[in-house]
């Protein structure tokens, strides 16, 4: 069998916001899975690309897949890269049948894929990976032909058959996170860009409206040393500031047990802007310290809704007095923001607009999000009686319950 030739694919987005513009912020998720391929002693003769130009121009995206003219093409999907990967695919598909097309990412999902604009799925998708990709990806990578019957054979797929979808078989998440290979330690992330971290995968919430809590994940961590050797090399990689893709910096005991001790062999937070999500209600002294001590930290404080009406609908605990004294706490040691969300169902225009003014008083930066419908949350997860009708492009919220139409479109005006 020749060398297989692989084409990794995906759109990194524009920063959507102005303390951002300034950033380098490659594609992680992508990298992920190229680091894995390219550290797979089986997959050594194959031949790889990575396929990213930032922009949603399908003609650019078919061209240079053509010139590589790949046996397999790994799609990575977002909410913003949806339509045009889909239509990248569909083209690839037209004019090379033969050649195997499999989706990941947060937005692979069967629901994504059945929504009109999207479907048939079956035209231009062989697979979706639903669940963690490296292990996954390498296993098709790996399969003598990459035929219906080859991907049958690999858990933890998703297949398109006649307007329905084949389950391939339960695979679990990867147990020894260690395992799983860094494109940081391999140099495969640009100099100077901003640097990823992960001490853990998953949330121990489960939250409606957000996807984080609702796959399966394993309760294993990095461990120190592997952090630490993600450290240093973000210190190579001369990284001026660091992403924790956490769901929070303090959901996880162990997982920020092995970070500070990380951080205190390498020191390379010292001397980089930190960013991470904090969960106010579970902030102990133990993260005061540490943001303490690293260099500059910006922390994004998820609020949503002031409601406990609407926060009980979505499932969403909420204490207001242990959330104000924490974020009094935090505020010392840290730059926060406020995150909230309109047009979430059960809420309306006055609720939102309470919730806005009670983040405002804080005298924090607010940033409010407009209610996304995602999978693995609103898009399955939606209770009966919302009346949801979203965008199926972006997935925008466009009226529910407790929100017209009219509604969402004035309070955008409102914010804007």
């Amino acid at each position: 069998m020749s060398p297989r030739r692989i084409a990794l694919v995906c759109m990194t987005p524009v920063p959507d916001g102005d303390e951002l513009q300034d950033m380098r912020l490659p594609s992680y998720g992508i990298r992920r899975i190229l680091a894995a391929v390219m550290a797979d002693a089986q997959l050594a003769d194959a031949k790889v690309a990575l396929v990213d130009f930032g922009r949603p121009d399908v003609g650019a995206y078919v061209d240079a897949l053509l010139r590589f003219d790949p046996d397999l093409v790994g799609i990575s999907i977002y909410v913003w890269s949806t339509p045009c990967m889909v239509e990248v695919a569909r083209r690839i598909k037209q004019r090379r049948p033969q050649c195997t097309v499999v989706f990941g990412g947060p937005s692979a999902r069967p629901a994504v894929f059945d929504l009109a604009p999207h479907a048939p799925a079956a035209a231009y998708v062989d697979a979706l990976v639903t669940g963690e990709g490296e292990a996954v990806f390498c296993d098709i990578a790996r399969l003598p032909e990459l035929s219906r019957a080859g991907l049958r054979s690999v858990p933890g797929l998703h297949l398109p058959a006649a307007g329905t979808w084949i389950q391939t078989g339960h695979r679990a998440p990867v147990a020894q996170m260690d395992s799983i290979a860094s494109p940081s330690q391999m140099g495969l992330m640009p100099e100077g860009s901003v640097a990823y971290l992960e001490t853990y995968r998953g949330c121990p919430l489960s939250c409606r409206f957000c996807e984080w809590g609702a796959s399966e994940t394993a309760r294993s961590v990095f461990s120190t040393d592997y952090i630490a050797r993600e450290l240093q090399a973000f210190q190579r990689q001369r990284a001026k500031a660091v992403f924790l893709l956490d769901a929070g910096l303090n959901l996880n005991a162990k997982g920020f047990r092995n970070l500070l001790d990380a951080e205190a062999q390498v020191g390379m937070l010292r001397n980089a802007t930190f960013w991470a999500e904090i969960y106010p209600t579970h902030v102990k002294d133990e993260h005061l310290e540490f943001l303490s001590r690293v260099g500059t930290s910006y922390l994004g404080v998820g609020l949503q809704s002031l409601d406990p009406a609407v926060l009980k609908l979505h499932d969403r605990p909420f204490d207001p007095q242990r959330f104000e004294a924490a974020l009094r706490r935090i505020q010392h040691v840290a730059q926060a923001e406020l995150q909230i969300i309109f047009g979430l169902p059960g809420d309306s225009p006055d609720g939102f607009r309470r919730t806005l003014a009670y983040a405002r008083s804080f005298g924090l930066a607010v940033r409010a999000y407009h209610c996304l419908v995602l999978p693995d949350a609103l898009l399955t997860r939606g209770r009966p009686g919302w009346n949801m009708r979203f965008d199926p492009g972006n997935l925008a919220m466009i009226s529910c319950l407790g929100w017209s139409e009219a509604d969402i479109r004035q309070m955008r005006a409102e914010l804007d």
